[in-house]
């Protein structure tokens, strides 16, 4: 399995089943319209023979700084902070049976392009819109949820930094 950006002479989509019909739609019919007004990066996992198994999107973003722990926002400007939001992620119902850990790998990859983006711009955290069954799969990664709303979740740059360097 492989991580690029989505590339639809390429990359097989029509296949692309994850159970959430929401995740479905914006892969086959939304996806490639975003990333051509570049308001979003879609990035897939595919197998060997370029299926689409998963995929995940990000762009940018901004949080407030009441939204954060109060912990976290102590130290930190009292204006929006940026961020980089990862969208949506999703991975293949039947490519999830056989245990490749598709989302893990697509979070991993997502967290390391938001590493990227902190080296050039700046960045406080990386934000998840995250569907309420899968808090806890983001919670197991480390991310805390924003102070408005308990399915939007987010993480330290300076935390992801830290576990990219152990």
């Amino acid at each position: 399995m492989k991580i690029e950006l989505l590339d639809p002479a390429r990359h097989e989509r029509r296949g692309f089943e994850s159970g959430n019909a929401q995740l479905d739609e914006y892969l086959h019919r939304y996806a490639m319209q975003g990333q051509r007004q570049q308001l979003v990066r879609v990035y897939v996992a595919v197998d060997d023979l370029n299926r689409v198994v998963g995929y995940c999107t990000l762009s940018a973003a901004s949080v407030r700084h009441t939204e954060l722990s109060p912990d976290h926002a102590r130290r930190l400007p009292r204006y929006p902070l940026p961020a980089v939001l990862i969208g949506r992620l999703a991975s293949d119902r039947t490519a999830r049976a056989t245990g490749q850990r598709i989302g893990s790998r697509l979070l991993i990859h997502a967290l390391k392009q938001a590493l990227r983006a902190a080296d050039s711009i700046g960045v406080q955290c990386v934000i998840v819109d995250s569907k309420p069954d899968a808090v806890g799969f983001y919670q197991r990664f480390g991310f805390m949820p924003l102070q408005a709303d308990g399915h939007q979740l987010y993480l330290p740059i300076a935390t992801i930094r830290m576990l990219a360097t152990d």
